[in-house]
């Protein structure tokens, strides 16, 4: 298991602090994957009061999915914070913490290094804050079935918990289980239109062309819809190029990584996209 040490000290120091019940809520979004690809848990918060910091934690089936990584890339946390950031993360995972049972967790600072300018994420409801990302293991037995991915507390050594951090104080949230299931279809990275496997500047030149320039006609339907509206349109492009110079916000899921539309059926769909496992 990779163990971080300043994650050990983090979680010692809010374990000395008293730990209060509020009614916070962290969740885990629902969404579809695709056997032998990528899925993405999303972690979100409503939370009533100025938070300084977090830690979350997660578990799964070990016999369908593997840990590849945790981060905060392009979700509300991030927008949120600016001009600041997220100022320390670490994380540690267990791919068999138990029998059947596999386990990652996060800690994340916002105000972690001079000069120490008292930043926080204010209250607010369906934040995401953090990207935990699976691997699904290659087994087509799985279409049509759905796995749960749990917020757990408890777990690891040193134990650690999900909790807010408020006033210097632990809190622990209310804790809501995703569910999700796994789907028969194509693999995409939305946003890149052109299927060239990376989403830039490209993708909006490629859009224009199409519209305007009888350019080719986007094979992924699903992948050109960077602001996931359902509609390729010219939205897309100004979404593309607010999000790559415009400090924009960022593609929803699939995104940055291939994996499966989380909306389903009611997806766009996506006939041909080549750059995905």
């Amino acid at each position: 298991m990779r163990h971080s040490y300043v994650i050990a000290i983090f979680v010692a120091v809010l374990s000395i602090a008293s730990v209060s019940q509020a009614q916070d809520l962290m969740w885990i979004d629902d969404a579809t994957a695709i056997p032998g690809a990528h899925a993405e848990a999303i972690v979100r918060l409503n939370n009533q009061l100025h938070i300084q910091g977090f830690q979350s934690a997660i578990s799964w089936d070990s016999n369908i999915f593997s840990h590849v990584s945790e981060d905060t890339s392009g979700l509300d946390i991030e927008i949120l914070l600016a001009p600041h950031e997220v100022e320390f993360f670490t994380s540690t995972y267990d791919d068999n913490f138990e029998p059947g049972i596999g386990w990652a967790a996060c800690a994340a600072i916002f105000d972690f290094s001079p000069p120490f300018s008292g930043q926080t994420l204010a209250p607010g409801t369906e934040n995401s804050i953090v990207r935990f990302t699976l691997q699904v293991v290659a087994d087509n037995a799985l279409i049509g079935s759905c796995s749960d991915i749990s917020p757990v507390n408890g777990m690891g050594q040193p134990v650690i918990h999900n909790i807010l951090t408020i006033d210097g104080i632990s809190t622990m949230p209310e804790l809501q289980a995703g569910t999700l299931c796994f789907v028969d279809a194509v693999a995409f990275i939305r946003g890149d239109g052109n299927d060239d496997g990376t989403l830039n500047l490209a993708d909006a030149i490629f859009l224009i062309n199409y519209f305007f320039a009888d350019g080719l006609i986007p094979g992924c339907s699903a992948a050109a819809d960077a602001n996931n509206d359902f509609t390729v349109d010219l939205g897309d492009v100004i979404y593309l190029i607010n999000h790559q110079f415009l400090d924009g916000a960022a593609p929803a899921a699939p995104w940055p990584d291939c994996g499966a539309d989380p909306a389903g059926e009611s997806a766009i769909g996506c006939a041909n996209y080549s750059n995905c496992p």
